[in-house]
């Protein structure tokens, strides 16, 4: 099952600055802990050696009554292949 997870982004960052490896942490409504990440592989090539700092629209503070429901099982540790 794929998690579509956008409605419940706070904000993150992913880096790309060694090639090969994408690494970072995203926070979500509905989740205590930061999702870290630790990826093999790069980003697309229009930002490929890139650091990234991005900003979601969700609040922890206003987060739909749902989204620790809806975010149940998703797990706080990412690793493989980036995707």
């Amino acid at each position: 099952m794929a998690w579509r997870v956008s409605a419940y982004l706070i904000e993150g960052e992913l880096d790309n600055t060694h090639l090969g490896k994408v690494t970072g942490w995203m926070q979500f409504a509905g989740m205590k802990e930061k999702v870290t990440f630790d990826l093999k592989g790069d980003f697309h090539r229009d930002i490929r050696g890139a650091e990234i700092r991005f900003q979601g629209d969700a609040y922890e503070s206003d987060a739909p009554v749902d989204a620790g429901q809806y975010m149940e099982g998703f797990a706080s540790h990412q690793e493989g292949a980036r995707g």
